[in-house]
């Protein structure tokens, strides 16, 4: 061999080498400015999960495809919901919990109210009955349910849909599971877009390997993981308390709407109903898992278990028991669910993921919406007693704090700290036996008048004037002279107030005649004054009316010549910067009191005696449900979408060899359908399903001219549920209510914007379950409406209902294909229905053009601050708080950095009535106290006790 040749490649495989670790050394980005953070659990998390692809999952091992149980955290628990808050972060997560639940109940249902040997198997669901409803979890919740299915256990599986001749014949395993598939490579997606309308439906009980019970199948954290408290079948436990038994009570109708006199009672066996302190819970969540072979996707599923007789059809009736035959899961992605990144508290319980955001010592962590598995899901807000630097606008954003470099980390994200800082004053004085009571203002305005003269209150006030920060007379007028505020050196002089204990008050509150068809105030509401001066025809003018307090110390018969006069500091209104004419609004804060006085009024004993616009409230007051209540309008959804591809598929007698798939569906669905919907949610008050003229046709071929399954929840009831066929005479109306005319009218022409789902379903080829094969009409199209598409009622009263309260209905329309044409026709509506008072309302500024009955009425000082809405607070008015604009600080010495809109409420209202208060001191001031040196302030002290010695010569 040629030396020169053995050393040219000797030289190409150095430099070859060299360049080689020169890549890899540039690949390092551990010297890089904004990779200066140390590693921590994220980080950990997140190498994990990239290390789990397709191509090589089936060869990891189960601890390598499961991340650590605590990496999910503040997990919906069924006995702690009803009894918590749960904010936007945690929609998704108990919509999770609610859709699994709810399967579960209807399952249970079902199988065990149509458990009679030879009259019921024909009566029970389908193969595409399982499938559809399982597709229709999926089609309806695009940005939150990619899983839905029910796994069976070993030998408890009838199939009605297979002509058996033993009946007690049961299939091997049945697992019916629907997934949502990218299609963008679809062969019917020309367009090669995804469109998250393509769903698989499967039966993972078939095929080779199939045995999804087994300790050695890999991808089943659904079945067993004890850490997770997930062992629900095999069921051991026998008839324990596992098994919690449920009423229904149905009252049925003719045809012609006459009620049937004997109601139809169901007693059946559910998922567990826990007490607060019980451990065993109804629905669990597997910890985050690699779907491998199937999503090929991170994801957390939801376990809820089914309850049947076993065995189902036997001569002997001591051997048959309740047992958890089954599980219903319900997954979603783990990259869409929020997790809270802040150190562990009170309301962060700890977990794996605590404690990663990178507030600084001087700030606080406050958690965000929407930001999924990434960093920077959080906010850095100034502890108390900090404030924000002046060239900052509102609090650190973790995004930002995340993308910093070393250098800019170290020179930002900090507050400064606040000095003199004041505390509340609250003049309190003894009588009757040490009792403590608060002093009216002119005994303070006395207290401290004797301290003070007039020239050093005005040279005082004058030089804290200069410093921006002090810009209001802190101090009280003296006794004997009338108070009034000077403002640029002009004295306002008082108005003459007169008492209007015996006026209506209609021609009292401004704004009053917009809302006159709610209760009229009340003198427990309001006492009001007025003022002769400005009234003028029974209006008032916005910045004039006052409201006084009648004395309690002033005998009644003197009170129009001894009553203290005080005149409404005559002050600009504030503007909020958000848009043209967003300010407060005087009449509409007055509107909106009274409007939450008439909901609390209003109740079951006295609604017969108001009128029909006292039962109804505008459309503006529910403005904001279509969010708040968005998983509970999908659940609507989701049976609306089952009950379009059922009605839009299936062929009453069709049948493929021994395998049958035409049933009908029936009465007894469709009342297990509505009572799941109100027994899973504790958000949902009632259910129906509402069909139009002649479109239901029960198992027995009758077609109905009306027909509407309603359930409902017994007041106070937690394991009951009542139901009724709204056909009945009373209600059969149901086709004149708004909502039913609405939708029906929008899409009694067209029917061209609804979504075309595509179903790919797989069947077992025989009993057995041996291999899978397509099924016999493949795929399945159907159309289905949008979330957006369906309709929120205004707020109504249910006086002639079942409920006997002030309610919001979602409905939403389905759809089939009926006639001899086989043409798509509107069907009907499905609703559900929750509790006004169960809104949040928003008082913030807004603009003009939004439809939101509260806005602009919220009480905070806009000059100094701004509005921020305190979700989960209901249907309350102070549900805000005021925080600190740019530039400003809080000036208040206690554990917190802004003002509660409770507190903005009150002090506002007793300000209006001329009581003793704080509302001008609940604001921020500049940011200068902090610049104030000692020096400056004993000169100012200094100055003052001068000019007091020298006045008092």
């Amino acid at each position: 061999m040629n030396p020169s040749l053995v050393l040219f490649a000797c030289l190409i495989l150095f430099i070859e080498r060299q360049c080689l670790v020169t890549a890899q050394n540039s690949g390092d980005d551990s010297s890089s400015p904004f990779r200066w953070f140390k590693p921590d659990n994220f980080d950990i998390i997140s190498r994990k999960m990239d290390q789990a692809n397709p191509n090589n999952c089936e060869t990891m091992s189960e601890a390598d495809l499961r991340l650590p149980p605590t990496s999910l955290s503040q997990i919906p628990q069924y006995n702690e919901i009803p009894m918590r808050q749960w904010f936007a972060n945690r929609s998704k997560l108990l919509h999770l919990h609610n859709l699994a639940l709810n399967r579960a109940f209807f399952y249970s249902y079902i199988l065990q109210r149509l458990d009679h040997p030879t009259r019921d198997p024909q009566y029970l669901p389908s193969l595409m009955y399982y499938y559809l409803s399982s597709a229709a979890d999926i089609s309806s919740g695009p940005n939150v349910i990619n899983i839905s299915g029910v796994f069976m256990d070993t030998n408890t599986t009838y199939a009605n849909w297979y002509e058996l001749k033993d009946i007690n014949k049961t299939l091997p395993l049945f697992a019916p599971l629907a997934r949502r598939l990218d299609n963008w490579n679809d062969e019917m997606n020309f367009l090669r877009i995804p469109t998250n309308a393509t769903i698989e439906i499967t039966d993972l009980g078939a095929g080779p390997n199939n045995n999804y019970t087994a300790s050695w199948y890999k991808n089943n954290p659904y079945i067993r993981d004890r850490e997770m408290g997930i062992d629900f079948i095999p069921d051991r436990r026998g008839t324990a308390p596992s098994k919690n038994q449920y009423t229904t009570k149905i009252q049925l109708a003719t045809i012609g709407g006459d009620p049937i006199e004997k109601l139809e009672n169901t007693k059946f066996y559910g998922p567990n109903a826990p007490g607060v302190k019980e451990t065993f819970l109804p629905v669990r969540f597997t910890r985050p898992y690699y779907d491998c072979g199937g999503t090929n996707r991170w994801i957390v599923s939801s376990v809820a278990a089914l309850t049947d007789f076993m065995p189902r059809y036997s001569n002997i009736t001591r051997l048959r028991g309740p047992r958890m035959i089954g599980v219903v899961v319900q997954s979603m992605d783990f990259y869409r669910i929020d997790f809270n990144p802040c150190p562990p508290g009170l309301g962060n319980p700890n977990h794996y993921l605590a404690g990663i955001a990178r507030c600084k010592p001087t700030t606080l962590c406050v958690p965000l919406p929407g930001f999924g598995f990434k960093r920077g899901g959080y906010q850095c807000v100034c502890q108390p007693g900090h404030r924000l630097p002046y060239e900052q606008n509102g609090p650190f954003r973790g995004v930002d704090i995340e993308a910093a470099t070393e250098e800019e980390y170290r020179n930002n994200f900090d507050c400064i700290p606040v000095g003199w800082r004041e505390v509340i004053p609250e003049e309190t004085g003894m009588k009757n036996n040490l009792e403590r009571f608060r002093r009216s203002i002119g005994e303070q305005a006395s207290t401290l008048w004797n301290r003070f003269k007039d020239p050093s209150i005005h040279l005082f006030n004058m030089i804290l004037s200069t410093f921006g920060s002090f810009k209001q007379n802190i101090f009280p007028t003296p006794p004997k002279l009338d108070e009034s505020l000077l403002i640029n050196g002009i004295s306002e002089k008082p108005l003459k107030t007169t008492n209007l204990d015996d006026q209506p008050l209609d021609r009292l509150v401004p704004g009053y005649r917009s809302v006159s068809h709610l209760l009229p105030l009340e003198q427990s509401d309001f006492n009001l004054t007025y003022t002769e001066d400005v009234y003028e025809d029974g209006f008032f003018d916005n910045d004039t009316y006052i409201l006084i307090n009648k004395p309690s110390n002033i005998d009644s018969k003197d009170q129009s010549n001894d009553i203290k006069k005080r005149v409404r500091r005559n002050v600009d209104t504030p503007f909020y910067t958000v848009g043209v004419g967003t300010v407060f609004d005087a009449d509409r804060y007055f509107e909106v009191q009274r409007l939450i006085a008439h909901v609390r009024k209003v109740t079951s004993q006295n609604c017969h005696l108001m009128t029909a616009d006292q039962l109804i409230l505008p459309g503006e007051v529910s403005y904001g449900v279509e969010k708040q209540f968005e998983m509970v309008g999908r659940t609507a959804l989701r049976l609306s979408h089952f009950l379009s591809a059922y009605y839009q598929n299936n062929v009453v007698g069709e049948l493929y060899g021994s395998l049958k798939t035409g049933f009908p569906l029936n009465r007894f669905h469709l009342f297990g359908e509505v009572f799941a919907n109100v027994l899973s949610n504790f958000d949902i008050v009632s259910s129906g399903i509402f069909f139009d003229y002649q479109m239901f046709t029960d198992h027995d071929g009758t077609t109905w001219d009306l027909f509407a399954p309603y359930a409902y929840k017994p007041l106070l009831a937690t394991q009951a549920a009542e139901a009724i066929d709204m056909s009945l005479n009373p209600y059969r109306d149901y086709t004149e209510k708004p909502w039913f005319r609405t939708l029906k009218s929008r899409w009694a022409s067209s029917r061209q914007s609804l979504e075309r789902i595509t179903s790919k379903p797989y069947i077992r080829s025989d009993v057995n379950g041996s291999q899978i094969q397509r099924y016999f009409t493949f795929p399945i199209y159907y159309r289905v409406p949008h979330y957006e598409e369906g309709y929120w009622t205004q707020p109504y009263f249910d006086c002639d209902g079942l409920i006997k309260d002030w309610l919001i209905t979602y409905a939403t329309p389905f759809f089939g294909v009926v006639g001899e044409e086989k043409a798509l026709r509107f069907m009907g509506v499905v609703t559900v229905s929750v509790k006004l008072t169960s809104l949040d309302i928003n008082q913030c500024p807004q603009s003009f053009y939004t439809p939101n009955f509260f806005k602009n009425t919220a009480r905070c000082d806009f000059r100094s601050t701004y509005c921020k809405l305190i979700p989960r607070h209901y249907f309350l008015s102070g549900s805000y708080k005021c925080e600190c604009r740019q530039g400003f600080e809080y000036p208040l010495n206690d554990r917190t950095w802004y003002f509660h809109g409770e507190m903005m409420e009150r002090e506002y209202q007793l300000m209006l009535a001329g009581k003793p208060n704080r509302y001008e001191l609940l604001r921020c001031r500049q940011g200068v106290a902090s610049g104030l040196t000692s020096s400056s302030v004993v000169i100012l002290v200094w100055i003052n006790f001068l000019v007091i010695s020298f006045h008092s010569l």
